[in-house]
């Protein structure tokens, strides 16, 4: 039968019952300070060792071979292994913990050396000194050693002053302190209760404190608004995805008695007004007094974050520079975008840098590091290629004004995407600045034979294509009037070279050009262009065919023989009596704007130069457009009349206007009129411009049909 202690059983029923306990809570104290514990609240440790049974080593196998033991109770419990002891040594007896080097400073030190130490600390170094021994403690907390606190204090920049009813010890404990007065809780403790001189954890903080609203209701209507009661936050928890709990308004219910009691014993009128007053302004002063110590406290916890993290930065990169990334983290550090390296989960930790840490982090931090360097090279390529690119564009194009287009010519994409260019912009270090004049030079050097290897590669290109379709198709009937393309695209009609100028030719195709690709993106989406290709050229063969065939035989020309140039120097009027309105308007074009008037599979009829008085009137209502001719000699644009050409040759160039009659002869402007210039007589002097088919969409769609109605001499 187990034997029962009458002091065991008295102490287990004193410890449930609440009426055996004397000690009043904490809370219902009247003062703002706790003065049973000025400097700590902790729970005091026991003095009295844990007896400690030393038992004789025995053999290691008859430890082994007994498994368990009953005790005096009867119960079964299992045998621990003996542990071997170790000698503690003499200096160390009798001190807390295994290495109590502290315990000596007291004893063997002078006290003004002690003194003199000390002084150079920080409140918070002397608040956690006071906490290591029991010598240190009596030091620090006697009257003798105010100053040395006061001095700690100074050394804190910005601190706020001590308050009247604090003393040092209380100002650092809750300034510094950790742990919760009701509770002795090292942890979880909410921001300090300044009004209330206090620190608690939140459940006690819940349990403990009243609403304000609650205490303010009960009081009398004298003060009851005036905001002299001591009141204090508990701050609210916002949760993502479950209920959030608000903030609450606490007050203390001790120190509301206490002023209760106060205002009770005052009788006159002038006295409460005077005794609320002087207690809004005490209150407002504690409360100011907080927020600044609050403030302070929040700032300093963040200058040593930041000074951690700053150290901890530091050694991270000097274990880089052994890998030679450390150049490329701080090229990350002092770019727009220095979270990449700052925020990573191994440098944004505000702890010292241990080596166990950058064992931890060494592998993924070098792999990032590695992976930046290499893409951030591969932008400086790239943004070298691109400079270098758009130099050669220009160069190019300050090359090329005014050169003769009547037959196939290189763009400047084209010339980009040749290897002698490629291998200039991309083999070169991107450390080498190539200069607009050096990059003109080399164009200089390599465009002639450039150009002519291009125009034969891509002429062969589209003969070929042809004769997929057409295998007697020569090379000759390239520049026949009959010889009409099409585009897959856009279905616009147009004969040689007009489709080395064409928009649709010079669309980008995902499939090529992957270096040019950052050339061609850069410009806008409407505006891209890239190298030739052939893609959407077909030879068109449609029912249009006899339409054509019909005009140049209006013209005199055979269709067997005849070139566009010669059909465009006849320059025929036609008329499509298709589109002809109801109120008398007829629709009149040139030969080039028909083939981009017949759609679709309509049957279309049109009348050639047979008008007879009519012509005159017809003629002065046709449009002005002045891209339609170039210049043969300077290329330059000259509009698409023959007094548009003669006017053009007077006054560039006086000296090739010619009459042609029998006998070519120059002609004198001061002595005679000339006779009316026409196309034909001046063919030699222009061509048809055939990068018009290269305008833009809005451009192309002003072509130069126009309309006639006998009533009206003007188009509609």
């Amino acid at each position: 039968m187990t034997r029962r202690s009458p002091r065991v059983s008295q102490k287990k029923v004193s410890a449930v019952d609440p009426a055996s306990q004397t000690q009043p809570p904490p809370e219902t104290t009247a003062s703002r300070v706790i003065a049973q514990q000025p400097l700590t609240s902790r729970p005091v440790r026991s003095t009295t060792r844990r007896r400690v049974v030393k038992t004789q080593d025995k053999d290691a196998s008859e430890d082994a071979n007994e498994d368990e033991y009953k005790d005096g109770g009867g119960q079964s419990i299992s045998k621990r292994r003996k542990k071997k002891n170790t000698k503690m040594p003499d200096e160390f007896r009798k001190v807390r913990g295994r290495r109590g080097l502290l315990e000596g400073l007291t004893k063997d030190v002078p006290l003004d050396i002690i003194f003199e130490i000390f002084s150079y600390l920080e409140t918070s170094d002397l608040l956690t000194l006071a906490r290591t021994s029991r010598d240190l403690r009596s030091t620090l907390m006697s009257k003798t050693s105010e100053f040395i606190w006061r001095t700690a204090r100074l050394n804190l920049d910005d601190l706020p002053p001590l308050p009247k009813d604090l003393s040092e010890p209380q100002y650092a404990d809750l300034l510094f302190g950790t742990h919760c007065y009701l509770c002795s809780k090292k942890t979880g403790c909410i921001p300090t209760f300044w009004s209330f001189r206090t620190r608690c954890c939140r459940p006690c903080a819940l349990k403990t404190y009243p609403y304000l609203q609650s205490l303010r209701r009960a009081q009398p209507q004298d003060y009851r608004d005036a905001n002299i009661l001591p009141r204090e936050v508990i701050p609210g928890i916002f949760r993502e995805h479950s209920k959030s709990t608000p903030a609450r308004h606490v007050g203390h219910t001790a120190l509301t008695m206490r002023l209760r009691d106060e205002y009770d014993s005052l009788t006159d009128e002038e006295e409460i007004t005077a005794w609320v007053t002087r207690k809004w302004e005490e209150e407002e002063a504690i409360r100011t007094h907080g927020q600044l110590c609050h403030k302070w406290y929040s700032d300093m916890l963040q200058k040593r974050e930041d000074r951690l993290l700053e150290e901890r930065k530091d050694a991270i990169l000097r274990n880089l520079e052994d890998w030679g990334l450390r150049e490329e983290a701080e090229i990350i550090i002092n770019s727009p975008n220095p979270r990449l390296f700052l925020k990573h989960e191994g440098v944004d930790e505000p702890k010292k840098l241990t080596t166990h840490a950058w064992n931890q982090m060494k592998e993924e931090l070098v792999e990032l590091l590695s992976d930046h360097r290499e893409r951030r090279i591969a932008e400086i390529v790239k943004a070298a290629a691109l400079e270098r690119y758009e130099k050669l564009h220009k160069s190019y194009n300050e090359i090329v004004t005014n050169v003769d287009f009547r037959e196939p010519f290189p763009l400047a994409e084209d010339v980009l995407d040749d290897q002698v260019c490629e291998e200039l912009v991309w083999n070169t270090p991107p450390e080498i600045d190539l200069t607009s004049d050096f990059l003109s030079s080399q164009i200089a050097q390599f465009m002639p034979s450039f150009i002519e290897r291009w125009k034969s590669a891509k002429v062969l290109e589209l003969v070929n294509k042809i004769k997929e379709v057409v295998p007697t198709f020569a090379m000759s009937d390239l520049q026949l009037a009959t010889t009409i393309f099409r585009c897959g695209r856009c279905s616009r009609k147009m004969h040689f070279p007009e489709m080395f100028y064409h928009r649709c030719c010079r669309e980008p195709l995902s499939s090529n050009h992957s270096r040019m690709k950052i050339f061609i993106e850069k410009s806008p989406l409407f505006q891209r262009k890239a190298p030739w290709n052939s893609s959407f050229i077909h030879l068109y063969n449609g029912h249009s065919m006899i339409v054509v065939q019909d005009v140049i035989k209006a013209c005199g020309l055979e269709p067997e023989t005849a070139s566009i140039h010669d059909l465009y120097a006849a320059h025929p009027l036609i008329e499509c009596l298709h589109c002809a309105r109801y109120n008398g308007d007829r629709h009149f074009m040139r030969f080039h704007d028909l083939l981009g008037h017949f759609t679709g599979s309509s049957t279309y009829t049109v009348t050639v130069n047979s008008f007879g008085d009519e012509t005159e009137d017809i003629l002065c209502c046709e449009r002005f457009c002045l891209d339609q001719f170039r210049c043969a000699h300077c290329h330059a644009e000259i509009g698409n009349r023959a007094i548009d050409v003669s006017k053009h040759l007077e006054e560039r160039h006086p000296e090739m206007l010619m009459i042609f009659d029998e006998k070519p002869h120059r002609f004198d402007t001061a002595q005679e009129s000339p006779p009316e210039p026409t196309l034909k007589s001046l063919q030699d002097h222009w061509y048809w411009n055939t990068r018009r088919n290269f305008k833009s969409f809005y451009e192309s769609r002003l072509d130069s049909t126009f309309r006639y109605r006998k009533a009206t001499t003007g188009s509609s």
